[in-house]
This record gives C-alpha cells, structure tokens and sequence, in this order.
C-alpha cells in the first residue's frame, strides 16, 4: 500500500484510533455485540479514559484485565493506551497460584473481572495485598466491587491530558512456556502495537475496505489485538470478535458476520476440518485464515485438504508475544505450505547452534529474532533484569524454540525446547512430538510421550513411554515399538529407550509430568543397544 512505516504522527496505540476517529470517523469498525464506528469508539474510549484518571489511574500505573472478550475490554485496552498507563491482559485459563503470582508480579492496585473470571480472582484475592480497586464487568454486581458504569459519566469528547510516547510501556503481557515455571511479564511498547498492526494491513495481507476479520480467539492474545484489532484498524476493515471457540456454532457465527479473514492459533483449523466431512456454505465468503499453530511437518497434507475442503487460502506465521505476536509470515503472493513464512520487514530471523552461530539451511536450531526497527519488540521482562539478559543474549531475542530455514529463506517450526530434544552439535534437536506422532500410529498403542534423557556426553538420548491398547497390553513389546518406530523415522529419531506402562504421570490438570520422565532417567526401560540383533 503506501508505505513501509505507519504514517510518522502515529506512534501509539491511542494515537492510531484518534487518528481513524479523524480521517474516517463514520466507517464501521468494530463489533462484540453491536457496532461502532471508529468516532464511537474513539468516544467510548475517552469516556472510560478521563473516568479512570478521574479514579486516580495515572500515567505508568498498571491494570489488570482478568475477563473474556467483550466490548468493555476493547474500550479499557484503548482507554489505558491514552492514558499513559499499562494494559495487563491476564489469561483466562491462569488459576490458584499461577493466577497469583501473575497478579502479584503485575504490581497493579486496580483490575477488572466479569462473571467467568470472579470466582477464580476471589480464590486468590487474599493473597493480592497490592489490589486496592476492583471493578466488576457484567449486568450484577456485589461488594465490595465498584461498577464498569460507574465510569461512564465522564466526558467523551476529550482525549486524556496525557501524551504518551512511542517507546513507553503500554502493556505487560505474562506468559508461561511450562507448567512449572512461574509466569514472566513481557513488557512492550505503545509503537509495537502500530508497527504490527501496519505491518500485516499493508505489507503481509492487504486489509481493505471490503475486508471483516472474525475472531473466537481471546482478546488478552496480543496476537488478537494486534494482530486483529490494530490491522483492521490500519487497513480500514471491521473487525469481529465473539466469545470463546465453540466447533458446534463456528460456522454460523462466521456466516452471520460474512466474515472475510478469520483468525486462528493451535489446533483450531484442525477441530474444524475433523468435524466436517464436506464444504461448509457459511464459510463462502472467508478468503484467508490467519495464524500460527496449526502444527508441524505433517501439517502440508492438513493446510492442503483444510483448503481443498473450505477454499480458503491458509496463511501460517510464527512468532511470539516477545516479538510483538510474528516474526515470519507466509503471504498470499509469496508463500510455501508446512513453513512459517519469511521474515517480516523489521525483523532479522536466525536459526543457530547452541553457541549462536548460525547454522546452514536445513539444519535445525533454535530460532533467534531481533529488530530492524526500534521500539517494535521486547523491552524486558518485568522486574527480571537476569532473564531479560538470558532471553537477549548475543543481541538476539531467544524463542526457545526449534526450527530450520529453507535456501530460499522460509522459515519451519519444529518444536519448543520444551517438545524436543538435543542430539548433539551436528544433529541438532528433535521433535518429540513428531516422534510421538508415528508411535501412536501403531494400532496396539493407545498413547506415548517421548522425552529427552541425558547420555555422558551432554547430549540427549530419546526415551519413549509407551500406553498399550487395553487388549494388547500383554502382547505389546518394545521392540514391536522399535520396528513400528524404524519404518518411519531415520535412524537419527529412533528410540534407544523403550518403556512399556499403564500409565502415563500427570498433574492434577492433567497435564503431562514430562519433567518427571525425564528427570527418572532410563529406569527399567528396554535399550536397543543393549542385545537387540537389529536383523531382526
């Protein structure tokens, strides 16, 4: 479009929607339940604006969002933006301690909750001693709650007296890469959210006029916000957003907003093509999805026939929330299915060894990211200087994840650290979950987790924890595992280490104690190399 920059009076969030409420004040933009337009907004926005300031929310102070998506979030993210303040948007599935510690660490006196995130904050409230101010989001409330509408009655028509710049803080963002660690608050600054969103209307999707993006993703993702909220605004297209996904009521939601774009993370495409056996009519006017997640090397075949089925053009990214939500994106005129895309204009995208050297394509490392352009990625985690110098080692953003470029420059996502495993200097890591993948398509295996267990030589040899069918349980052995496993993988991604259970260690969630698995080491477990004859 017109150029490479957002236009250069427009350095803040607040500043883009002034902006728009100016030069297209009646152009509809923006719907949860019903629509505004970019002047509505813009007046809501100020409204809630000068009510908190009038409520003592002052420049550099933080709030907490702890609710689902709705009207009142967009208007509070926006409202916050032009204060001066910091936007905290807390993840919805955070509960009992990583929910505390989230909200502790934040620092903020004053945060929001509605009907489906109260109990949840009331479980841990206690414990929040930084917390002054609590304001309820929804038809009812009760003390010692203060009222969403309460700040309704102040002035619309002004801006707030503050005048943020382009490299202050505007958001905190806490993420979480296992469930043992305890979150850690990514700090970005207001240009990051123009610069984004400028980038994927004008240089990577070409939002237009015509365009509406829909949404059933969570508005604390800032790959929604930003991604969603600021590209639609930049590319003067309406932007959708419902509550959380539903595979039952998708389509029709899709179908009665006509919407153009839809968004997506993790498996989402995936629920949709699984509960669907042919077109879906709904989805006629849908031209792209967008988004990151749909998975890792067998995901080709899935982009094909997700397409072949819907006639919509998936576009796969990869990037995260330190890199301000993409890095690398494929493009409807330049794109290559099962990869990530290549780099986005203001990023240097690196795939390198375990010293920082990068490696040659091909091969896999970890996927390193720094800026082209300032103030368009992480300042720092908050209050964590340490991990900030860890993350930033080398001038580089580490994602901690594992992947690989292509000679032409595409960019593949393998696994996160979490998901993979090391097998030294020249092979690199490994996906775990690929390996896993392959073993559970034997027919006697129910499910596997493959983990990492440590060898004399520092590097990592692969382990999988086998769960048999209920009625192959006697029958199944490791190597009957192994031969399945050696079909279908090089020799490389084979299990050395193959243990037989009836279960498999999770938390109280449910989720998988990988560490444990690894942390138990070899145990009892079968070893290949330890009398198998491999002519068998």
């Amino acid at each position: 479009m017109s150029s490479d920059r957002p236009p250069g009076d427009v350095e803040t969030l607040g500043g883009a929607l002034e902006w728009k409420a100016q030069t297209a004040p009646d152009r509809r933009f923006f719907r949860y339940d019903e629509w505004e337009t970019h002047a509505e907004l813009n007046r809501a926005v100020n409204t809630v604006a000068n009510g908190l300031s009038s409520r003592g929310v002052d420049v550099g102070d933080t709030v907490c969002l702890f609710m689902y998506n709705s009207a009142e979030y967009v208007h509070l993210y926006f409202a916050l933006a032009k204060l001066g303040a910091i936007v905290a948007p807390i993840d919805t599935r955070f509960t009992g301690e990583t929910l505390a510690a989230a909200l502790s660490k934040s620092e903020a006196e004053t945060i929001f909750v509605d009907e489906r995130t109260r109990e949840a904050y009331e479980e841990v409230r206690a414990d929040l001693p930084n917390v002054t101010s609590e304001y309820f989001v929804g038809r009812r409330r009760d003390r010692p709650y203060r009222s969403f509408e309460s700040l309704l009655d102040a002035d619309g028509d002004r801006a707030p007296a503050a005048d943020p710049g382009q490299a202050d803080t505007v958001s905190v963002t806490f993420v979480q890469r296992r469930a043992t660690e305890q979150p850690k608050g990514v700090r970005l600054p207001q240009y990051s959210y123009v610069n984004t969103g400028w980038e994927v209307a004008t240089d990577l999707f070409g939002f237009g006029p015509d365009d509406r993006i829909f949404t059933t993703l969570p508005l604390y993702s800032i790959f929604t916000f930003q991604l969603g909220v600021v590209g639609a605004l930049f590319g003067d297209a309406e932007f959708v957003c419902s509550d959380p996904f539903d595979p039952d009521t998708y389509w029709r939601h899709v179908g009665d907003c006509e919407a153009t774009v839809i968004l997506y993370l993790g498996r989402l495409l995936s629920v949709l093509y699984n509960r669907s056996t042919g077109p879906e009519p709904a989805a006629e006017t849908v031209g792209m999805a967008i988004g990151h997640g749909f998975g890792f090397g067998t995901d080709e075949t899935l982009i094909r026939e997700f397409e072949s089925r819907f006639d919509i053009t998936v576009l796969e990214g990869y990037g995260v929330t330190q890199t301000s939500t993409i890095a690398t994106y494929n493009t409807p005129d330049d794109r290559r299915i099962g990869s990530s895309g290549k780099p986005v204009s203001y990023a240097d995208v690196e795939v390198v060894d375990e010293d920082d050297w990068p490696v040659d394509a091909g091969e896999s490392g970890e996927i390193v990211i720094r800026p082209k352009r300032p103030n368009t990625m992480l300042q720092g985690y908050l209050n964590e200087p340490e991990q900030t110098v860890e993350v930033c080692r080398n001038q580089w953003i580490h994602s901690g994840d594992i992947g690989y470029k292509d000679e032409d420059g595409f960019v593949y996502f393998i696994a996160n650290e979490d998901n993979s495993i090391y097998r030294g200097r020249i092979a690199g890591r490994v996906s775990s979950l690929e390996i896993q993948g392959v073993i559970d398509a034997h027919p006697s295996v129910r499910e596997s987790v493959v983990v990492g267990v440590e060898n004399r030589s520092g590097t990592e040899e692969i382990k999988a924890v086998v769960i048999p069918e209920d009625d192959a349980e006697a029958a199944l052995s490791p190597i009957d595992v192994y031969r399945h496993s050696k079909r279908s993988l090089p020799y490389l991604k084979v299990p050395r280490y193959i243990e037989i259970r009836t279960e498999i260690p999770r938390s109280p969630t449910g989720k998988i104690r990988r560490k444990r698995l690894r942390e138990g080491g070899v145990g009892s477990a079968w070893d290949r190399e330890a009398g198998y004859e491999f002519s068998q």
